[in-house]
Protein backbone atom coordinates (compact mmCIF):
# COMPACT_ATOMS: atom_id res chain seq x y z
CA UNK A 1 0.00 0.00 0.00
CA UNK A 2 1.53 3.84 -1.12
CA UNK A 3 2.55 5.59 1.88
CA UNK A 4 0.22 8.65 0.55
CA UNK A 5 -2.96 6.70 0.74
CA UNK A 6 -3.55 6.91 4.53
CA UNK A 7 -3.06 10.81 3.61
CA UNK A 8 -5.42 10.96 1.04
CA UNK A 9 -7.98 9.10 2.95
CA UNK A 10 -7.75 11.86 5.61
CA UNK A 11 -8.09 14.59 3.28
CA UNK A 12 -10.95 13.09 2.11
CA UNK A 13 -12.53 12.65 5.43
CA UNK A 14 -11.68 15.72 6.75
CA UNK A 15 -13.33 17.50 3.35
CA UNK A 16 -16.49 15.59 4.25
CA UNK A 17 -16.46 16.95 7.73
CA UNK A 18 -16.61 20.60 6.62
CA UNK A 19 -19.10 20.00 3.59
CA UNK A 20 -21.52 18.45 6.10
CA UNK A 21 -21.53 21.21 8.70
CA UNK A 22 -21.65 23.61 5.72
CA UNK A 23 -24.87 21.35 4.43
CA UNK A 24 -26.10 20.90 8.35
CA UNK A 25 -26.31 24.60 8.62
CA UNK A 26 -27.25 26.57 4.96
CA UNK A 27 -29.38 24.70 1.93
CA UNK A 28 -27.49 22.66 -0.83
CA UNK A 29 -28.77 25.35 -3.45
CA UNK A 30 -26.57 28.32 -1.65
CA UNK A 31 -23.47 26.52 -0.89
CA UNK A 32 -20.97 26.06 -3.88
CA UNK A 33 -18.23 24.04 -4.49
CA UNK A 34 -15.76 27.47 -4.31
CA UNK A 35 -17.70 27.57 -0.39
CA UNK A 36 -16.61 24.15 0.51
CA UNK A 37 -12.83 24.69 -0.99
CA UNK A 38 -12.44 27.92 0.81
CA UNK A 39 -13.61 26.70 4.12
CA UNK A 40 -11.84 23.46 4.10
CA UNK A 41 -8.68 25.22 3.08
CA UNK A 42 -7.83 23.30 -0.24
CA UNK A 43 -7.66 24.32 -3.99
CA UNK A 44 -11.13 23.50 -5.91
CA UNK A 45 -9.30 20.61 -7.49
CA UNK A 46 -8.89 18.66 -4.81
CA UNK A 47 -12.31 18.18 -4.31
CA UNK A 48 -13.18 16.99 -7.90
CA UNK A 49 -10.24 14.75 -7.30
CA UNK A 50 -12.10 13.09 -4.39
CA UNK A 51 -15.57 13.68 -5.31
CA UNK A 52 -16.24 14.77 -9.18
CA UNK A 53 -18.43 17.51 -8.42
CA UNK A 54 -20.81 19.08 -5.29
CA UNK A 55 -23.34 16.11 -5.70
CA UNK A 56 -21.01 13.55 -5.28
CA UNK A 57 -19.76 15.13 -2.15
CA UNK A 58 -23.24 15.62 -1.09
CA UNK A 59 -23.91 12.10 -1.43
CA UNK A 60 -20.92 11.32 0.39
CA UNK A 61 -22.17 13.21 3.23
CA UNK A 62 -25.68 11.40 3.30
CA UNK A 63 -23.69 8.34 3.19
CA UNK A 64 -21.83 9.55 6.44
CA UNK A 65 -25.09 11.24 7.80
CA UNK A 66 -26.98 7.74 7.58
CA UNK A 67 -24.43 5.51 9.08
CA UNK A 68 -24.51 8.37 12.27
CA UNK A 69 -27.89 7.93 12.33
CA UNK A 70 -27.77 4.34 12.50
CA UNK A 71 -25.14 4.14 15.94
CA UNK A 72 -28.09 6.22 17.26
CA UNK A 73 -30.40 2.94 18.12
CA UNK A 74 -27.12 1.18 19.96
CA UNK A 75 -27.77 1.17 23.38
CA UNK A 76 -26.62 3.99 26.02
CA UNK A 77 -25.00 4.14 29.76
CA UNK A 78 -28.37 4.50 31.59
CA UNK A 79 -30.38 2.99 29.07
CA UNK A 80 -31.02 -0.25 31.19
CA UNK A 81 -34.57 -0.82 30.84
CA UNK A 82 -36.58 -1.10 27.30
CA UNK A 83 -38.82 2.10 27.77
CA UNK A 84 -34.98 4.03 28.87
CA UNK A 85 -33.64 2.92 25.69
CA UNK A 86 -36.79 4.18 23.69
CA UNK A 87 -36.78 7.22 25.26
CA UNK A 88 -33.10 7.58 24.46
CA UNK A 89 -33.60 6.79 20.59
CA UNK A 90 -36.48 9.08 20.25
CA UNK A 91 -34.39 11.92 21.76
CA UNK A 92 -31.37 11.36 19.88
CA UNK A 93 -32.89 10.74 16.67
CA UNK A 94 -34.69 14.49 17.13
CA UNK A 95 -31.39 16.24 18.44
CA UNK A 96 -29.94 14.95 15.35
CA UNK A 97 -32.07 16.26 13.21
CA UNK A 98 -32.17 19.69 14.94
CA UNK A 99 -28.18 20.18 14.76
CA UNK A 100 -28.27 18.69 11.36
CA UNK A 101 -31.55 20.94 10.05
CA UNK A 102 -31.00 21.85 6.67
CA UNK A 103 -29.88 18.26 5.42
CA UNK A 104 -32.05 16.46 7.41
CA UNK A 105 -34.95 18.40 6.08
CA UNK A 106 -33.57 18.07 2.10
CA UNK A 107 -33.89 14.54 2.86
CA UNK A 108 -36.74 13.51 4.44
CA UNK A 109 -38.51 15.63 1.65
CA UNK A 110 -36.68 14.61 -1.67
CA UNK A 111 -38.64 11.34 -2.03
CA UNK A 112 -38.66 10.23 -5.43
CA UNK A 113 -36.27 12.70 -7.00
CA UNK A 114 -32.76 11.23 -6.76
CA UNK A 115 -32.74 7.10 -6.78
CA UNK A 116 -29.04 7.25 -5.26
CA UNK A 117 -30.59 9.38 -1.78
CA UNK A 118 -33.99 7.31 -1.79
CA UNK A 119 -31.76 4.67 -1.44
CA UNK A 120 -30.14 6.31 1.67
CA UNK A 121 -33.58 6.98 2.96
CA UNK A 122 -34.57 3.50 2.62
CA UNK A 123 -31.12 2.17 4.53
CA UNK A 124 -32.21 4.44 7.55
CA UNK A 125 -35.75 3.25 7.97
CA UNK A 126 -34.77 -0.69 7.64
CA UNK A 127 -32.07 0.43 10.44
CA UNK A 128 -34.77 2.43 12.68
CA UNK A 129 -37.01 -1.61 11.87
CA UNK A 130 -34.20 -3.45 13.25
CA UNK A 131 -33.92 -1.42 16.09
CA UNK A 132 -37.54 -2.00 16.93
CA UNK A 133 -37.71 -5.19 16.34
CA UNK A 134 -34.42 -6.03 18.70
CA UNK A 135 -36.12 -3.83 20.82
CA UNK A 136 -39.59 -5.83 21.27
CA UNK A 137 -37.77 -9.01 20.49
CA UNK A 138 -39.37 -9.74 17.44
CA UNK A 139 -37.46 -12.84 15.37
CA UNK A 140 -37.86 -13.40 11.62
CA UNK A 141 -40.15 -11.42 9.79
CA UNK A 142 -42.51 -9.59 11.59
CA UNK A 143 -46.34 -10.07 10.34
CA UNK A 144 -47.66 -7.20 7.93
CA UNK A 145 -49.28 -5.45 10.64
CA UNK A 146 -46.62 -5.09 12.70
CA UNK A 147 -43.95 -4.38 9.47
CA UNK A 148 -46.46 -1.35 8.74
CA UNK A 149 -46.93 -0.73 12.11
CA UNK A 150 -43.21 -0.47 13.13
CA UNK A 151 -42.45 1.57 9.67
CA UNK A 152 -45.48 3.83 10.31
CA UNK A 153 -44.24 4.71 14.15
CA UNK A 154 -40.93 5.97 12.56
CA UNK A 155 -42.55 8.13 9.56
CA UNK A 156 -45.10 9.74 12.42
CA UNK A 157 -41.43 10.88 14.32
CA UNK A 158 -40.42 11.60 11.36
CA UNK A 159 -42.79 13.83 10.32
CA UNK A 160 -43.04 15.71 13.71
CA UNK A 161 -39.95 16.29 13.77
CA UNK A 162 -39.90 18.06 10.45
CA UNK A 163 -42.74 20.54 11.29
CA UNK A 164 -41.00 20.96 14.60
CA UNK A 165 -37.72 21.94 12.69
CA UNK A 166 -39.61 23.80 9.84
CA UNK A 167 -41.45 26.22 12.52
CA UNK A 168 -38.68 26.94 14.00
CA UNK A 169 -38.56 24.88 17.11
CA UNK A 170 -41.56 26.18 18.42
CA UNK A 171 -41.92 23.40 21.35
CA UNK A 172 -39.44 22.50 24.36
CA UNK A 173 -37.78 19.42 23.23
CA UNK A 174 -38.82 17.92 26.15
CA UNK A 175 -42.30 18.09 25.52
CA UNK A 176 -41.83 16.45 21.63
CA UNK A 177 -39.95 13.67 22.40
CA UNK A 178 -42.54 12.59 25.07
CA UNK A 179 -44.84 13.23 22.04
CA UNK A 180 -42.95 11.56 19.74
CA UNK A 181 -42.61 8.71 22.39
CA UNK A 182 -46.21 8.35 22.98
CA UNK A 183 -46.96 8.12 19.58
CA UNK A 184 -44.74 5.48 18.73
CA UNK A 185 -46.45 3.44 21.28
CA UNK A 186 -49.62 4.56 20.29
CA UNK A 187 -49.28 3.11 16.78
CA UNK A 188 -47.31 -0.41 18.16
CA UNK A 189 -49.70 -1.20 20.86
CA UNK A 190 -52.44 -0.80 17.98
CA UNK A 191 -51.48 -3.87 16.64
CA UNK A 192 -52.89 -7.33 17.84
CA UNK A 193 -49.90 -9.81 17.22
CA UNK A 194 -50.14 -13.09 17.71
CA UNK A 195 -46.76 -13.45 19.82
CA UNK A 196 -47.29 -13.26 23.55
CA UNK A 197 -43.77 -11.98 23.76
CA UNK A 198 -44.16 -9.08 21.47
CA UNK A 199 -47.44 -8.10 22.79
CA UNK A 200 -45.77 -8.23 26.74
CA UNK A 201 -42.94 -6.23 25.01
CA UNK A 202 -45.21 -3.12 23.99
CA UNK A 203 -46.91 -3.25 26.79
CA UNK A 204 -43.62 -3.19 28.81
CA UNK A 205 -43.07 0.19 27.16
CA UNK A 206 -45.54 2.12 28.49
CA UNK A 207 -45.00 4.58 31.44
CA UNK A 208 -45.32 3.73 34.80
CA UNK A 209 -48.02 5.71 37.03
Amino acid sequence: MSATTPVRGQRRAALVAVASQMFASRPYDEIYISDIAKEAGVAHGLLFYHFKDKRGLYLEVLRQMQAEISALHDRRPGEDTNPQWLRGVVRRQIEYRRDHVHTSMAIMRSGGQDPEVDELIEQTRRSGVCFLRQLLGVTGEPDPLMRIAMRGSLGAVDEMTMDWLSHGLDMPLDHLVELAYATLLAILGSVCTEDPRVSAAVAGLAPVG
